[in-house]
């Protein structure tokens, strides 16, 4: 096994030596020290020694072998250094930084932690990318742009001459970022963890060999082809169209797409963003292939192709733009072009005019669906007003209510709310519908006094119950002496408490004030019971989180301690505004602590009725069986009696009519 010293050494960068007796470089690798290399200036791994006088054109050969090599080796050399970076800088930047996942309020509060620490920390050792995540996002957008860049220069400088010679330095440099954002991305497709049971994979060998079975590790190996050395080629130097296969790594760009309308707020318009992205990529690619026809046929040699005689006909900005007008005018079949006159002419034309129906109706089809889209809620909101309007015409109803109504819906539109929002949650799991619920409702509970200090199993129970309602202008809330079924706390508005009349108001409800909590309650000895004391009328338009009496206690029925505890902060908030009977309360409460022993000595009863039923249905039993057998008896000893008076009837009979006498069968 080699020491470490010698892996440095074999590491190091070859040194190209040539003397008068060589008639080809030879290689030789170098065994400086470590401190040596830092010395040196090495990094560029080749130096050309090129001390010893050769031939004249020998040497102009070998020097130009030798600088082509030095390009190669050190372009090579860099994308190493540079990937070994990444390496380096994704290694620290999951041991010291990584971002912690994110936490379940929910499961923290009410159930255990499912992952031991040894786990967490053999996890953690290994890094392994979740496409859930934003890295992986950020990734795929970087990703993304590369494959555009490549789908648009490339053609491009193919087609535009002057497009390519003018930035060329540019180009390159463009060319080689997107060559190591390839790579890079390679990289991460091999630690690109999947779910499996439910679980992402976090095995790199696995991880590794999914991979390289599915048909992205192939697209991604024929994009990574270095097509580049092709470049030596004196007739292929510096040709863009050698790079083209990097065009295979465009279903990245598509992962992406899909990507980002699913986590996206406005879907439909990233949907026609994109469409018109499509097409304009598909009217520059033509007008390109337009442009490296007429280059190829020749340029002003017949009418259709681009007439280069013209004043500024040799300057990139008007050659592009007239092949993207012709390019538009062809494949949207909206204007008139030069007819062709050659056989390649028109089949690309015919071609073109192909592509452009098809075009033309995948943007009706697609534009169509997207609007239709962007107004499905809209039409579904029209469809529920118009049903009500008709129906209020059918019944007859006032105008001046069905002003109301119709403003009613047109305030829930603008405040872009919905009647009822379990509709809306309907497709998610309890899980998820419960965290939403928490999130939305919880602050909001909280401020009910009672509830202040709850349970937070209680207040789970309770937020997932709570109903938004909208009140109009003038709507009474609850009236003075109508029976209190629910609690109301204010989410955004104003409310009056006013005179019986309504001509006076008392005081004014706010955003966050809470009503209607004791009426739900049954707080026994309460002097008002479950009655409303105080007429609530909106001002405007008000939103409300309604909590009725059934949903109240069907929730304390699993919670009898946090029952027995609201029920005495009420009696409290009762006391200190001289609501509560003292004695009525006290007789109730003496009532329900006698309610067991009731229930136990009524159960004492009903397990005597039922021994004494028991005992008169095993009596009606056996009496029923003795009277059966007593039947059966008194069958057997009338049997031969019926029979001889059987015989003696037929023999009377037969004697009757033998002397010509007409007989009845009862008269015998």
């Amino acid at each position: 096994m080699a020491s470490p010293l010698n892996r440095r050494h074999r590491r190091t960068a070859p040194y190209v030596i040539m003397n008068n007796n060589t008639q080809l470089p030879a290689v030789a690798y170098s065994a400086r020290q470590p401190d040596q290399e830092n010395s040196a200036n090495s990094n560029n791994g080749i130096q050309i020694l090129t001390n010893t006088p050769l031939q004249q054109p020998q040497q102009q050969q070998m020097q130009r072998a030798a600088l082509s090599l030095f390009d190669l080796v050190r372009r090579a050399q860099n994308t190493l250094n540079f990937t070994g970076r990444i390496r380096r800088w994704m290694r620290r930047n999951q041991e010291h930084s990584e971002l912690p996942e994110r936490s379940d309020s929910f499961l923290e509060k009410f159930a255990p932690a499912t992952k031991s620490e040894s786990t967490q920390k053999e996890q953690s050792k290994t890094w392994v990318i979740d496409p859930s995540k934003t890295f992986f996002y950020y990734w795929s957008s970087i990703v993304s742009l590369a494959v555009l860049y490549n789908c648009i220069m490339l053609i491009g400088r193919s087609a535009f001459l002057l497009l390519q010679e003018r930035l060329l330095i540019v180009w390159l440099i463009f060319d080689y970022l997107c060559d190591v954002c390839y790579i890079v991305d390679t990289f991460i497709q091999t630690r690109r963890g999947y779910l499996e049971q439910g679980l992402i994979v976090r095995d790199i060998a696995k991880l590794r060999k999914n991979y390289m079975r599915s048909r992205a590790f192939i697209l991604d190996i024929i994009s990574l082809l270095p097509t580049d050395f092709l470049y030596f080629v004196p007739k292929l130097r510096l040709v863009p169209a050698l790079r083209f296969n990097r065009l295979f790594r465009i279903y990245r760009t598509f992962e992406f797409s899909d990507k980002v309308e699913t986590q996206t707020n406005h879907p439909n318009v990233f949907r026609l963003v994109s469409l018109l992205i499509i097409i304009m990529i598909i009217i520059h690619w033509n007008a390109c292939f337009y442009f490296i026809i007429s280059r190829w046929i020749g340029y002003s040699t017949d009418g259709w192709v681009y007439n280069m005689t013209a004043p500024t006909a040799a300057t990139l900005t008007t050659q592009y733009l007239y092949c993207f007008f012709w390019s538009t005018l062809v494949l949207t079949n909206i204007g008139e072009v030069p007819p062709p006159e050659t056989d390649i002419e028109v089949l690309f034309v015919t071609a073109d005019f192909l592509t452009g129906v098809l075009i033309f109706a995948t943007i009706v089809g697609n534009v169509g669906s997207i609007i239709a889209s962007m107004n499905a809620v809209r039409a579904d909101f029209r469809q529920k007003v118009d049903q009500v309007k008709q129906y209020m015409v059918f019944r007859k109803v006032g105008k001046d209510l069905e002003r109301r109504v119709i403003t009613w819906f047109d305030y829930l539109w603008l405040q872009k709310q919905v009647a009822n929002e379990d509709i809306v949650l309907g497709a998610l799991p309890q899980k998820l519908r419960v965290e939403i619920a928490i999130h939305v409702h919880l602050a909001a509970l909280k401020r009910v006094p009672i509830f202040a200090e709850a349970q937070p199993g209680l207040l789970v129970e309770l937020v997932t119950r709570l109903k938004l309602q909208i009140f109009s202008p003038g709507d009474y809330v609850c009236k003075k002496g109508d029976i209190g079924k629910e609690m109301y706390i204010i989410k955004r508005g104003r409310l009056s408490v006013v005179s019986d009349d309504g001509t006076k108001i008392f005081v004014t409800l706010e955003e966050g004030s809470v009503f209607g909590e004791i009426s739900i309650l049954n707080i026994p000895g309460s002097k008002t019971g479950n009655r409303r004391t105080a007429n609530i009328r909106s001002v405007g338009y008000s939103d409300l989180f309604c909590l009725t009496k059934q949903d109240l206690w069907e929730v304390l029925a699993e919670y009898p301690s946090a029952r027995d505890t609201l029920i005495e902060r009420g009696k409290a908030h009762l006391r200190k505004d001289n609501l509560l009977d003292e004695e009525a309360a006290q007789k109730a409460q003496q009532d329900e602590a006698a309610i067991p022993e009731k229930v136990t000595r009524l159960e004492g009863n009903i397990d005597n009725l039922e021994t004494r039923l028991a005992r008169l249905m095993g009596e009606y039993t056996a009496n029923m069986a003795a009277l059966g057998q007593r039947l059966q008896t008194v069958e057997k000893l009338a049997g031969p009696r019926r029979e001889t008076l059987t015989d003696e009837k037929l023999s009377r009979k037969n004697t009757l009519d033998a002397i010509g006498v007409e007989t009845h069968e009862d008269d015998v």
